[in-house]
């Protein structure tokens, strides 16, 4: 039985088991440790960087977990969910790698309220689990950054970023796992980019 099938086997199970009076469980999930980066590069970019919460439009930004079947098809895990929007998860992850790549002087984020030097932003356009189709399962992450000199306002880097990361085993676990492997991908890409930028 493929993936595809036993999620919604699951699903039909679940509302066997409301029909007889047990309730499902809310599953509520975070991303797993981010892999330590190396440092970056030609050393740290001088300066302090602030990175606010990153973007994401619609139901891309809440916290149920999405799957896609089709191109143009998304949907939300009834019972899977994230314990906060992929916005500030994802935000969280670079902050917690740009400090441990020592990509700047200084990395904050906003409530830090320190003068800034650089603004690092990102808009998340793709965040979902991809049910199995002629690739298998994966997860599919996209991300546009940008880095802005406060300076100025020059743009010191503007691109987009993006995986499709296979799932490998079974269960929403596998998939979770498959989201934090796909999104250190994109922030050791990321920090490759930085590390071509001028120091100072």
């Amino acid at each position: 039985m493929t993936i595809s099938r036993r999620w919604f086997v699951g699903g039909a199970l679940a509302l066997s088991a409301c029909s007889s009076g047990v309730v499902p469980r809310d599953t509520f999930y975070r991303l797993g440790t981010p892999a330590t980066p190396q440092a970056l590069a030609g050393g740290p970019i001088k300066g302090t960087v602030e990175v606010p919460p990153f973007r994401a439009q619609g139901i891309v930004n809440e916290r149920a977990m999405l799957y896609r079947e089709s191109a143009f098809e998304l949907a939300q895990y009834n019972y899977h969910t994230w314990i906060e929007p992929a916005s500030m998860m994802v935000s969280r992850v670079f902050i917690e790698s740009l400090r441990a790549a020592q990509a700047f002087t200084a990395v904050a984020s906003p409530e830090m309220r320190q003068n800034r030097d650089y603004e690092l932003s990102g808009d998340i356009r793709e965040w979902e689990h991809v049910l199995p189709q002629a690739g298998g399962p994966a997860v599919a992450i996209a991300i546009d950054i940008a880095l802005r000199r406060i300076a100025g306002s020059r743009e010191m880097l503007l691109k987009s970023y993006r995986v499709h990361e296979p799932v490998a085993g079974d269960g929403i676990d596998a998939v979770v796992q498959s989201f934090t492997t796909g999104l250190d991908k994109i922030v050791a890409q990321v920090l490759g980019d930085l590390a071509a930028l001028p120091k100072s």
